[in-house]
C-alpha cells in the first residue's frame, strides 16, 4: 500500500478501536506508519482522512446487509444481530459517523449515497412490488434495533422478536 492507503486504513482503525473524537493526528501516525506532515499533503486535514475514512466503513457496513438469495427473514435479521455484537466497534464507528454528519456537509452527502446503495441492497432483496419502500423501513429498522444492541444488547430484541412485530405491525396495518 502507498502512504495514502497506510493513512486510511490506520484512521478505520482508529475509529474502531478509539472513535471519531478520541482519535488524534498522532494517533492515525502511529497505526498507519506515516508520518505527521502526510496527513496535510493527502487530505488536507485530520478531518478531511476521517471522514473518508467513515465512508469507508459505512461502505464496508452495507456489504453486512447483503443476504444470499432465498434467506428468511429470520435467518437476514439474526445474521445482523449476530453482526452488531461480533463488530460491535465497527457499528459503534457507523454510528458516530452519523453524528459527524451533521457538522461536515461532504461527509453529510457521501454517508447519504451510502444509505441509498444500503436501501437499494435491502429492498431489492425484499420486495419486488416496492423495492424502495421495503428498503426504506428495513434500513431504519436496522438503524433502531443497531442503537439498541449498542446501548443494552441484553435488553434488545433478537431475530425472532423482530420478525415477530413486524407480523403484528403488518396485521394490524388499515
Amino acid at each position: 500500500m502507498g502512504q495514502r492507503e497506510d493513512l486510511l486504513d490506520g484512521a478505520k482503525r482508529c475509529l474502531i478501536e478509539r472513535g471519531y473524537a478520541h482519535t488524534t493526528a498522532r494517533d492515525i501516525t502511529a497505526a498507519s506508519g506515516a508520518n505527521l506532515g502526510s496527513i496535510g499533503y493527502h487530505f488536507g486535514s485530520k478531518e478531511a482522512l476521517m471522514n473518508e475514512a467513515m465512508i469507508e466503513l459505512s461502505t464496508e457496513v452495507v456489504e453486512h446487509l447483503r443476504v444470499p438469495e432465498g434467506a428468511s427473514l429470520t435467518t437476514t435479521w439474526q445474521g445482523l444481530v449476530d453482526s452488531f455484537a461480533e463488530q460491535r466497534d465497527l457499528w459503534t464507528a457507523v454510528l458516530e459517523s452519523a453524528t459527524q454528519a451533521i457538522r461536515f456537509p461532504e461527509l453529510r452527502e457521501r454517508l447519504a449515497d451510502a444509505q441509498d446503495e444500503a436501501r437499494k441492497v435491502l429492498g431489492g432483496r425484499l420486495s419486488a412490488t416496492d423495492a424502495d419502500a421495503a428498503g426504506a423501513v428495513q434500513f431504519a429498522l436496522i438503524a433502531g434495533v443497531m442503537m439498541q444492541h449498542l446501548v443494552a444488547p441484553d435488553r434488545a430484541p433478537g431475530a425472532e422478536t423482530i420478525v415477530r412485530g413486524l407480523k403484528a405491525l403488518a396485521g394490524g396495518a388499515a
